[in-house]
């Protein structure tokens, strides 16, 4: 009881450092990279977006959300749709890692984009996947029509009615 208890594993996120913003401390909750977005348009709910990845997950979101909004992909091509990540922040997860520069980047991102991101200074590293496991749910704010995709990088299912 004098311990209390730990309710997620994002309290692995804490900093057990004197003085780090982010310092394990009563009562305090840790950093997190546990987000899910709704859309809305003139107040209206037209988009849900949801994806685990750590570090990668807020960045993942985001390109999900241009992918829809600015590039006029549907919910599937959005979450088809080849992904990026920096990590020239420091790391969220033990050991912390940091890596100025770097960009990881799936197979699907251009040799050409790739160069052209190498000639600006960023280190590019081809990975797997960023944020894995996407969900991606829109309503046609005309029609009232649901659509949904489901992320192919990792068993993701998408239903909408």
């Amino acid at each position: 009881p004098e311990l209390g208890c730990t309710l997620s594993t994002r309290s692995e996120m804490f900093v057990l450092e004197d003085g780090h913003p982010n310092s394990l401390a009563p009562g305090k909750r840790p950093r997190t990279t546990l987000v899910n977005y709704l859309v809305s348009e003139d107040g209206v709910p037209i988009m849900t977006i949801g994806c685990p990845g750590g570090d990668d997950q807020a960045q993942a979101d985001l390109q999900l959300i241009l992918n829809v909004l600015v590039f006029g992909m549907n919910p599937q091509q959005a979450v088809e749709a080849p992904r990026f990540s920096t990590q020239t922040l420091v790391n969220s997860f033990y050991p912390r890692l940091y890596l100025p520069g770097q960009l990881n980047v799936e197979a699907g991102i251009p040799e050409r984009t790739r160069a052209e991101l190498r000639q600006l200074g960023h280190s590019v590293t081809e990975i797997g996947a960023c944020g894995i496991g996407a969900i991606v749910t829109r309503r046609d704010p005309e029609t009232g029509v649901l659509s949904a995709g489901a992320d192919p990088r990792r068993p993701t299912y998408a239903l909408a009615w």
